[in-house]
């Protein structure tokens, strides 16, 4: 299995070589195809070397001249007959030949029996085909490609991880779909969380963003159990036309390698562009989405929540699922608006309580704008209010919050960016979530209100 998917690597390799003009990745082609011919002939040396021990193995029953014995003849007794057993044979061995017999007795070690021999052989094969893995790619029944396409990246980088991150929501929530990795505590799978995003709005916009990682910067590294010395990683978004998901590459370096090269750059760039190509991420992201209902309640929901569970944001697609069942029962028209402060990044620079405490005043003036109404967390420095209203009521109330928020002084300084979506009777919570978060990223790239409808 393991040969097989090498195979499969190199293969897509040489792939992506002709198609990008790379030559250089021709040679990146040969790592797994010399790891597969590798494991082939080891395992074809271990079947020879069985094969000849089994060969060269003394036969369970050796000749009888072989061990001294030149004549057998049966004991003539009283009573006895000539078919009497083995045991009351005279045998009788002439003085050569016991002598040949010592000699070669004191020129060979002694040999255990015929059984002892053939235990050792058949147990020597077990010690032969043994090879330990080199790094902690995953490599899975469920994603034979990713895994080894991964791999190959981080071998081509000089990479300590290469891993794929799936954000479903705004919130600083990441799951890790696959990961490529030479240090052991790395996490294989999983969803961690951190307190400042690993790929910004602006960086969404970018084919690649390489930052510096100080020691402090290292507890976004989330997918480590305990981070290394890392000094450097590098981001680029994987493009997702259709879908409010964010995935991403992230791949993390030491000293040692240089990321912003623009040969990595360029590499990165194009892994990130093939990974949908692949279709592993789709497919398994829809197996997900159709296991996890919006409204399935699930174990924490149903136990008394603690302290900490009670503060940890409930996924947005609930909210918004909850938002259009009740405008359902009064026969309202509904509307998604997001609303993102567009100095979001250089508070975030600031520090964890600059953030907070733009987010308490961007909270405290959208509720005074909108009283009565629900006003909820969907990301860092990034709100969401549901009014119920249709496209002609919400279009002049959106432009008249933007207009009201540009005036703001002081960490509200710089305004808003205001998306919104129209509930439709094609839209489900995820639908609509995803028309709101591209009407956002519209408006934070024009600056002007964008409303989907």
């Amino acid at each position: 299995m393991i040969r097989i998917l090498l195979v499969l690597a190199a293969v897509l390799i040489a792939v992506l070589a002709f198609v990008f003009h790379q030559p250089w990745l021709y040679a990146a082609a040969g790592v797994p195809l010399i790891g597969a011919l590798g494991l082939l002939g080891r395992q074809l040396w271990g079947a020879y070397r069985r094969e000849k021990n089994q060969q060269s193995a003394p036969p369970a029953n050796p000749p009888l001249e072989d061990l001294g014995i030149m004549d057998v003849r049966p004991h003539d007794r009283q009573g006895g007959s000539n078919g009497s057993s083995a045991s009351e044979a005279d045998t009788s061995t002439s003085s050569e030949e016991t002598s040949t017999s010592a000699e070669q007795q004191t020129e060979s070690p002694p040999v255990s029996s015929p059984d002892a021999q053939t235990t050792a052989v058949e147990r020597e094969p077990e010690t032969t085909t043994r090879t330990a893995p080199e790094t902690t790619t995953v490599e899975t029944d469920e994603q034979p490609v990713l895994g080894p396409y991964l791999e190959s990246l981080r071998a081509a980088l000089g990479a300590r991880t290469v891993c794929l991150l799936v954000q479903e929501d705004v919130i600083l929530e990441y799951r890790i779909e696959a990961c490529a990795s030479v240090e052991s505590a790395v996490q294989r799978g999983g969803i961690f969380e951190t307190q400042s995003p690993l790929l910004t709005a602006t960086m969404s916009r970018q084919p690649v963003t390489v930052r510096p990682v100080t020691e402090e910067d290292r507890e976004v590294l989330g997918y480590y159990d305990t981070p290394p010395a890392i000094e450097q990683m590098a981001v680029a978004p994987v493009p997702q036309p259709n879908s409010a998901t964010t995935v991403f590459l992230l791949a993390d370096a030491t000293a040692n390698t240089d990321l912003g090269t623009s040969q990595a750059r360029s590499l990165l760039e194009r892994y990130a562009e093939t990974v949908e190509m692949l279709g592993e991420l789709g497919e398994t992201r829809d197996e997900q989405e159709r296991g996890r209902a919006p409204d399935a309640t699930t174990e924490e929901e149903t136990a008394a929540p603690s302290e900490d569970e009670e503060e940890k944001p409930r996924p947005r697609r609930e909210i918004i699922a909850e938002e259009m069942t009740a405008a359902d029962a009064g026969d309202d028209d509904l509307a998604l608006v997001l609303v993102h402060l567009n100095r979001a990044e250089s508070i975030a620079r600031r520090g964890a309580e600059s953030v907070d405490k733009a987010e308490r005043l961007l909270r405290t003036r959208l509720e005074h704008f909108a009283p009565g109404q629900r006003v909820e967390r969907f990301g860092e420095l990034t709100y969401g209010l549901f009014p119920r209203r249709g496209l002609d009521e919400v279009e002049p109330w959106a432009a008249e919050l933007q207009d009201a928020m540009a005036e703001e002084t002081g960490e509200l300084e710089g305004g808003v960016s205001v998306g919104v979506a129209v509930r439709g009777p094609r839209h489900d919570a995820n639908e609509l979530r995803a028309d709101a978060t591209e009407a956002l990223r519209e408006a934070y790239e024009t600056g002007t209100c964008t409303i989907v409808a």
